[in-house]
């Protein structure tokens, strides 16, 4: 059964192998640590938690706490230190693909006014500028911290990456010729067959490969 597991369950498990806490710390845990390239929503640690608790991987200890109700820590069981070993021991998968909201409407741009194509270029660079500032505050505190060198160089990575994609981002404004911010920020006239949900019939952004035209019934 193990080997149908999804990974965000030896996700779960490796987080819990690290640090014995409560479901409600390590959703916590995770938001500031995997949440970077793995995100695991709150909900989803505690569908995790019951499953490896299911499983026999990992065993809650009741604690009680003055003025609050009593929580449960988790921490992971014999079993579920093997388990979480010959996961570790297997090739990973899946490769380095991912998904990005952005790329995906960025590669129609040429069916988007370039105002709206400005916008979404500019909104992608603001995330990545506040990721980056996130993981390289991250990354310096960890640089001291002991037994945190695998954090470290994990937040390097995405610090590196964030970098890389607004070097990315400079190329593609240094190309494309785009309405500046002042411009932006003008009044403009919906186009009629934006509003009632037809396509840009517009000229293409310079630099910008134009899709085929949709074909008319």
């Amino acid at each position: 059964m193990s080997s149908d597991l999804p990974e965000t369950s030896y996700a779960v498990l490796g987080l819990i192998d690290k640090r014995s806490a409560s479901g409600y710390d390590l959703a916590a845990l995770a938001d500031r640590s995997l949440g970077y390239f793995w995100p695991i929503s709150r909900t989803l640690v505690y569908r995790e938690l019951a499953r490896l608790e299911a499983l026999g991987w990992a065993e809650a200890t009741d604690v009680a706490q003055d003025r609050l109700p009593d929580k449960r820590v988790w921490s992971t069981t014999a079993q579920g230190r093997r388990a979480l070993a010959d996961w570790l021991s297997r090739s990973a998968e899946g490769g380095s693909s991912f998904r990005s909201a952005f790329l995906l409407k960025f590669v129609f741009g040429a069916r988007m006014p370039p105002t709206a194509l400005a916008s979404l270029v500019a909104d992608y660079r603001e995330s990545l500028q506040g990721t980056a500032t996130d993981l390289s505050t991250l990354v310096e505190r960890l640089t001291n911290s002991p037994g945190a060198n695998m954090g470290r160089l994990a937040a390097l990575h995405g610090l590196r990456t964030a970098e890389a994609r607004l070097a990315w981002l400079d190329e593609v404004e240094a190309e494309l010729t785009l309405p500046s911010p002042a411009a932006m920020a003008q009044p403009r006239a919906t186009s009629p067959s934006r509003a009632c949900g037809g396509t840009w019939s517009g000229p293409a952004p310079a630099g910008h490969d134009a899709l085929p035209a949709a074909p008319r019934p």
